[in-house]
């Protein structure tokens, strides 16, 4: 499940009879005092128990106390949780293997970003390609200055989205789609320096 947080995930397990009753319950109630809660991917498998346990232990460092919430990219979860072997119950109706194959490519191609590389250099400032009041500053060849906090572009366009109660139509957000220096969209930007 996704939180009101943003970088903050819950994974858990439940049982699939029970899956849409808690997600209500969770969703209306919060959890460990986190509210805003909503549904993100649910994948049943047989051996759930184990699995939990593997997420829990793979990402303890990330994890907040003794909770089942963690300071994680969400793309990364749901790319984890596709690779499992098991039936997507949320959301409905999509193609496990595209999805996978979809948020593989979108997290490599993420990961390559680099503003230095583009010619932008640090304290350089861009904007929000939807709302061009919304600006942050390169802090660095991997992350921008926004509100006084630094952040990925990736999480920070999700979080902009979420302020704005909207959702993308993929659910996945690769922040060089969503932002644009003198104009220009960041992804399309012609690398200048060797990375």
């Amino acid at each position: 499940m996704l939180t009101a947080v943003s970088g903050l995930v819950k994974i858990g397990k439940t049982n699939t009879d029970n899956y849409k009753e808690r997600m209500r319950h969770l969703e209306a109630n919060g959890y460990y005092n986190v509210v805003g809660l909503k549904r993100f991917l649910a994948i049943e498998l047989a051996d759930y128990d184990d699995k939990e346990s593997l997420l829990h232990e793979i990402f303890s460092k990330y994890q907040v106390g003794n909770s089942e919430l963690f300071a994680l990219d969400q793309d990364l979860i749901r790319q984890l949780l596709l690779s499992f072997d098991g039936r997507v119950i949320y959301p409905e109706r999509i193609k496990k293997e595209k999805e996978f194959n979809k948020i593989t490519t979108i997290r490599k191609k993420g990961a390559l970003f680099n503003f230095y590389a583009k010619g932008l250099k640090k304290g350089d400032q861009i904007s929000f390609i939807s709302d061009n009041a919304i600006t942050a500053k390169v802090a660095d060849k991997r992350t921008v200055e926004y509100a006084g906090s630094l952040w990925k572009l990736s999480p920070l366009t999700f979080k902009i989205y979420q302020t704005k109660n909207q959702q993308n139509e993929s659910g996945a957000y690769q922040g060089a789609n969503y932002w644009q220096y003198k104009g220009k969209k960041l992804k399309d930007l012609p690398d200048i320096v060797q990375q």
